[in-house]
C-alpha cells in the first residue's frame, strides 16, 4: 500500500514538474531563422513565419528581416552574413532602441533588441515568455527597454 502512494506521488511530482518547465531545457541557441523558430517552439509557442517584411520595417538593417509570429507575438529576425557584420549593425542601435543609424521606429511598446552570432532578433512586446525564451536563446538583451519587472 505504501509503495502505491509512494509511485502515485512520484508520478504526480513528475507531471507538474514537467508541466511548469515549459520546455525551457530543450532551448538551443539560436544562430539561424530555423534554429530561432525552434527555440520558441521548444517553450510552447506556435510559430508562424510571415516570411520576408518588405513593407513596414525594409531598410532598417543591411539584410531584410523575417516576421515571425510566436502565439500572436510579433517578433522580427534578421540574419547576416558574418559576426562582424551583426556587430556592425548592431552598433547602429542607440541604447534605448528607437533609433538605428539615422532611422527613427516609433515602437508600439518598446523594443528589446537581442544579438547572437549572425542574427539580430527585435521583440516589440511585453508576454515574458516570449522575453525569457529570446533570452535563452540569443543572450542577454543589448538594446532597448527593458520588460516590466525587469
Amino acid at each position: 500500500m505504501l509503495r502505491r502512494y509512494v509511485l502515485l506521488a512520484f508520478a504526480a511530482f513528475s507531471i507538474v514538474a514537467v508541466a511548469c518547465s515549459g520546455g525551457g531545457n530543450d532551448i538551443e541557441p539560436a544562430v539561424s531563422y530555423d534554429s530561432l523558430s525552434d527555440a520558441l517552439e521548444a517553450a510552447g509557442m506556435k510559430v508562424e513565419n510571415h516570411g520576408e517584411n518588405k513593407f513596414l520595417f525594409s531598410g532598417l538593417f543591411s539584410v531584410p528581416g523575417i516576421e515571425l509570429s510566436a502565439s500572436g507575438e510579433q517578433i522580427l529576425a534578421f540574419q547576416f552574413t558574418t559576426p562582424e557584420e551583426t556587430d556592425e549593425q548592431a552598433a547602429l542601435i542607440s541604447d534605448v532602441g528607437y533609433g538605428i543609424g539615422l532611422k527613427y521606429i516609433n515602437w508600439i511598446v518598446g523594443p528589446q533588441y537581442f544579438k547572437n552570432g549572425n542574427m539580430i532578433v527585435v521583440y516589440d512586446g511585453s508576454q515574458s515568455l516570449v522575453t525569457s525564451t529570446l533570452i535563452a536563446a540569443m543572450g542577454e538583451q543589448f538594446a532597448g527597454e527593458k520588460p516590466d519587472g525587469a
